[in-house]
């Protein structure tokens, strides 16, 4: 269930005219449901935007909502037509992380991460939101630049990494943008 102020906040999102890119099915470890989230993209969040703090970032706004960038929304629609995910064969991060290599290599994955991982570890934080609710925002919002690593105040983001699934694409909802 999702809180009342995510709930609140992705209905915001919608109305301001956000463009779902597509919607996803996530959760997080211990979970039994699969959670639909709404993939918001925007041009800021591409690789090439000025926007510094936005540029080449995923970020999960709400329990039920993450915005990425078109470039990596494309990136997700070309990953998954050559190796679907399903709930049935989900997806998660290799070794618990995205950026250590060597948990990553003793773990059998390559040292890079796929766009897979990348919406898996989002996944995670929904699952955070859901069950923090509103205080998900200052939180996790407040460390999330931060990323993974060793120290107490990486904890949260090494949780969404560890326990985030990512179950593939939910069918019908990819938008035209994509298609071509």
């Amino acid at each position: 269930m999702i809180p009342m102020s995510h709930a609140a906040a992705s209905a915001f999102l919608h109305l301001m005219g956000g463009v779902v890119a597509f919607r996803i099915r996530g959760r997080g470890e211990g979970e039994t449901g699969w959670t639909p989230i709404d993939v918001f993209a925007n041009d800021r969040r591409n690789a090439a935007s000025r926007w510094p703090l936005w540029r080449n970032h995923c970020i999960t706004l709400t329990a039920s909502a993450v915005a990425v960038g078109w470039d990596f929304a494309r990136d997700v629609i070309e990953e998954e037509a050559q190796e679907p995910t399903t709930p049935v064969r989900p997806v998660r991060v290799t070794g618990g992380r995205l950026g250590d290599i060597d948990r990553r290599y003793r773990s059998g994955g390559q040292p890079w991460c796929s766009c897979a991982e990348i919406l898996a570890h989002e996944c995670g934080h929904t699952a955070q939101a859901r069950r923090m609710g509103f205080l998900y925002w200052p939180l996790v919002g407040s460390v999330t630049l931060l990323r993974e690593g060793p120290r107490w105040f990486h904890r949260l983001e090494n949780e969404a990494s560890e326990f985030g699934e990512f179950g593939g694409i939910i069918p019908g909802t990819i938008h035209p943008r994509l298609l071509s």
